[in-house]
């Protein structure tokens, strides 16, 4: 099977989902990330630079101590985002400086890298008000499968724009709408139950990268496409 793992957020609210394809649709990774991209294109969507996000996992060298995951993503080109594991899905934010520290801590042997960095790169095109990141995820040159980020940029209610998100995945990948809502994560969920209780439910980038983080190491884990 092809993993084709698919991200979608929007400025006030996020929806996320994983999807699996038959193998028989594509031979490659490669090839279906040329399919998706020439459809884009077609449709309209414009290229507009390259997209990237990277993740490196430190493990502990001291007992009972937590691996931390630091991510970048080239939409934050001044941003880290740094996670430790079993921390309540808080996720610390620094400057990118934050990588160099943590490059120190290895060099202290406080931290380790003993898994390769897993890699995200691709292309980032527009699409009206649709902001598309397509790209093809590795892990030291081995093709792990496919991610893929939408934004709707002109936000003002989030329900409007989760509809909107909706009728572009139908559009997109022929997808029927309880589908959709079936594979919403519980991050997700979570979040828009935040909404309808009326809780303080601000989108922050911090959510996008802690999905990014949720599918790459998944990724990490299945055999290579």
């Amino acid at each position: 099977m092809l993993a084709i793992k698919i991200i979608l957020i929007v400025l006030h609210f996020i929806l996320y989902s994983v999807i699996q394809l038959p193998s028989g649709s594509f031979k490659s990774p490669a090839e279906a990330a040329e399919s998706y991209l020439e459809k884009l294109e077609k449709g309209g969507a414009k290229k507009t630079r390259p997209f990237q996000v990277d993740l490196v996992s430190y493990s502990p060298s001291i007992t009972n101590s937590k691996t931390v995951h630091v991510l970048s993503h080239s939409e934050y080109p001044a941003s880290s985002f740094a996670f430790a594991e079993q921390s309540n899905s808080q996720m610390l934010v620094a400057d990118n400086t934050f990588i160099a520290l943590m490059n120190k801590l290895k060099t202290l042997r406080a931290f380790e890298t003993r898994l390769p960095k897993m890699e995200a790169r691709g292309t980032r095109l527009e699409y009206q008000d649709f902001v598309i990141n397509l790209g093809t995820v590795s892990q030291s040159q081995t093709t792990k499968g496919l991610v893929l980020e939408v934004a709707y940029v002109p936000m003002d209610e989030t329900r409007d724009g989760y509809c909107l998100i909706q009728e572009f995945l139908q559009s997109f990948l022929n997808m029927p709408k309880q589908m959709i809502q079936k594979l919403i994560t519980e991050q997700l969920s979570h979040w828009i139950r935040s909404l309808k209780d009326k809780k303080d439910a601000e989108y922050t980038p911090s959510i996008t990268l802690l999905q990014y983080m949720d599918i790459l190491i998944h990724m990490r884990k299945q055999p290579n496409e």
